[in-house]
Parts: C-alpha cells; structure tokens; sequence
C-alpha cells in the first residue's frame, strides 16, 4: 500500500533497480537470525556444525531473496499499472513495496496484490520440480525446503485479512461493489483480526485442549505471524475509518481565494489584488507565497522596480496540488503530507483554485 514519502533511513540499500532503491531492513537480521537458531542445532546434528549452520543460512537466504521477488512483482506490476513506486523494503515482517496508490481501482490494486503470491507459488513449483529431479541428497533437501516455504508464503499472503495480499484482494471487490474504499478496507482489517484468532486457536489452543504439546518452534513462529497480522490489520482499520472520515470532506469550502501574480511582475502590482497572493512560475505553477518582511524592507520608490521575485518565500517541493474530481481529499492530503508545509496551493485542470490551511482541514476532519 502507498505510505506518505519521508527520509528515515530505511536499512542497508542493496540497489537501485529502475529508479526503485531496494533495502534490507535493519529488522531483517533479527529475522535471520531466527532463523539460524530454529534451524541450525536440528541441522547440525544431522550433518555436523559447519553444514548445518550453513544450511541454515541458505535457508535465510532463500526466504530473503524469495520476500524480495514477492516485492518485485508487486513493484513492476504498480509500475505497469501508472503507479510510482517508491521503495521496496526485506524487513522481520517480511516485506513491503511503497508505491503511489491514490490513482488506483479495485481491479488495478487487486491485480498488484496478487501478483506476489503468484510468483512465490511460482518459485515453490520450479524448486519442487529440480528437487524431485535431484532425487536424495542434502541438496535435494533444501530444495525442497525452499519449495515448502514459497508454498506456505503463497498460501499465507493469499488468507483473506489485511495486512495479507489476499487482504487487500477482498477490499478490492469490497470497494467495487459498495465504492467505498474506506469501508472496505475496515471490513478487510476487521478479516484480519479473525484470521489472528482463527490461528492461534488452530496451532496453540485446540492441540493444549487435547493435552498435546505444540513445538516451542511452532508456538513461536505462530506468535510472530500473530503479532504482525494484529498490528497490520488494527493499522488497516485505522486508515480505512480516516479514509472515511476525508471521503466526507468537503474540500471547496476549505479553499481561501488566491490571486497569482508571476515572478516577473513588480511589487507595486501587490496592491492591486484583491485576494492572498500566490506567486507562480512562468507556467503558471505555485512557487510560494509573499515573505511580507521582504517586502516592507522595499524602498517606496523601488516598488515598481522590485520584482515580485525579490520578495518571494518560496514554498517547499509538493505544496502545489492538482486536485482531480473523486480525489480531491487525497491529493490535498497528501500535498500536506509531502511537503510538511501548513499551507498549500490547490489547483484544478491546471488553474490555481486558492490556499487550504492544515488548521482548516483539522477543525473539519473533527467535525466529520
């Protein structure tokens, strides 16, 4: 799902792929790490210390670079769908790709959320295949091992629950039939708490209830899944009822009057307008507002001489949004959320609207 851009450091870049940086989360040790301890005294015993570690670590290799095509499908079908991705980020959760969704459908975010899981069953019948063609041997072994884990991740990713890709299958179709996106992506995370229970009450409860002992490997590894799928889908419920609360926004009445006036026009053209100035490039794009102790510092004389330009504040990257019929909330969002700024410069089809004010657009998401 798409997250709003910032400059926390993301973990270890393992490379630009098409303009996409690619991470390693710091967290993703920890998972590694995990995974030599569950898997490498088992397989030590069998095959001694220095293969069976190694072993373990081929293991967490494999998962790490099979979260990471999982990733990469999503990446390239967001791309062929229009959208821009971000990042694309190997973390202890497994992974996400960030990517711009406001310009999604449900058949397009569907589509995306799909593709993920695909390719993990993907890779799980290819090293099915190699390992049966293998016959016996260690590395017949891991292949198979490696098969079983793409396998458990298609099927894991396709549960339908946020924040699980067949999560966001089911808001999609919930979102076409209703039209609400917000709605269904509540009724998605609200799926995603009952997969939490219906879990842990499979694996932990129900064999405790027969007087049979799970794993302690099992129980861990169920805790995990647990934790995640909670947070994710308490996360899921929480934006879908925001996303309700901007789908009742009414974004014209939050818009104060502006009056462009271009970078080249003298000061002394101030005086004349009669709204907030906004002052625009040559292409008629908002680049900031008047800095008015730039301009009481301008001579009386100078005023018909002193461009605009002179006592410009320019605004920070993304204050300036072009809003688009049934998307008006979001784009004005997001121009908040990108710029950090408490004012931004709305436009539509190309023609500057005015200024919303963050304290505003606060006072109605209250009132909603």
């Amino acid at each position: 799902m798409a997250a709003p851009l910032d400059d926390t450091p993301r973990g270890i870049r393992l490379a630009t792929i098409g303009g996409v940086p690619v991470f390693l989360g710091w967290s993703w040790l920890l998972m590694g790490g995990l995974i030599l301890l569950l898997i490498g005294p088992s397989a030590a015993r069998v095959h001694g210390p220095a293969v069976g570690y190694g072993v373990a670590a081929v293991y967490a290799l494999a998962l790490l670079l099979s979260v990471l095509a999982h990733e990469a499908a999503h990446a390239v079908t967001a791309r062929t769908f229009g959208h821009t991705v971000h990042r694309v980020v190997a973390d202890l959760w497994g992974g996400h790709t960030t990517f711009e969704a406001t310009r999604g459908t449900p058949a397009t975010m569907a589509a995306i959320a799909i593709v993920g899981p695909l390719t993990n069953a993907l890779l799980g019948i290819v090293c099915f295949l190699l390992a049966a063609a293998l016959g016996d041997g260690l590395v017949a072994s891991v292949l198979g091992g490696i098969a079983f884990v793409n396998g458990a991740l298609a099927v894991l990713n396709m549960l339908p629950g946020l924040p699980l890709d067949g999560g966001q299958v089911v808001e999609s179709l919930v979102w076409g039939v209703t039209g609400d996106q917000g709605r269904a992506r509540v009724a998605a995370g609200v799926l995603g708490r009952v997969l939490v229970v219906a879990i842990v009450v499979g694996v932990v409860v129900l064999p405790l209830l027969r007087g049979q002992q799970p794993q302690l490997s099992t129980m861990v590894w169920t805790m995990f899944i647990a934790a995640f799928l909670w947070s994710g889908a308490s996360s899921a419920i929480a934006h879908g009822r925001a996303m309700g609360q901007l789908g009742r926004l009414d974004v014209p009445s939050l818009v104060e009057p502006a009056a462009p006036i271009g970078l080249d026009a003298p000061v002394a053209e101030l005086t004349s307008l009669r709204a907030l100035p906004v002052v625009v490039a040559a292409d008629g794009s908002p680049v900031g507002l008047v800095d008015h102790d730039a301009l009481r510092a301008v001579p009386p004389t100078a005023v018909g001489t002193t461009p605009v330009s002179a006592v410009v504040a320019r605004a920070p990257q993304g204050w300036a949004v072009e809003l688009t019929p049934g998307h008006e909330a979001t784009d004005l969002v997001r121009g908040f959320q990108e710029s950090r700024s408490r004012i931004v410069a709305v436009s539509e089809g190309g023609v500057l609207r005015g200024i919303v004010r963050v304290e505003r657009v606060n006072a109605a998401l209250a009132r909603n």
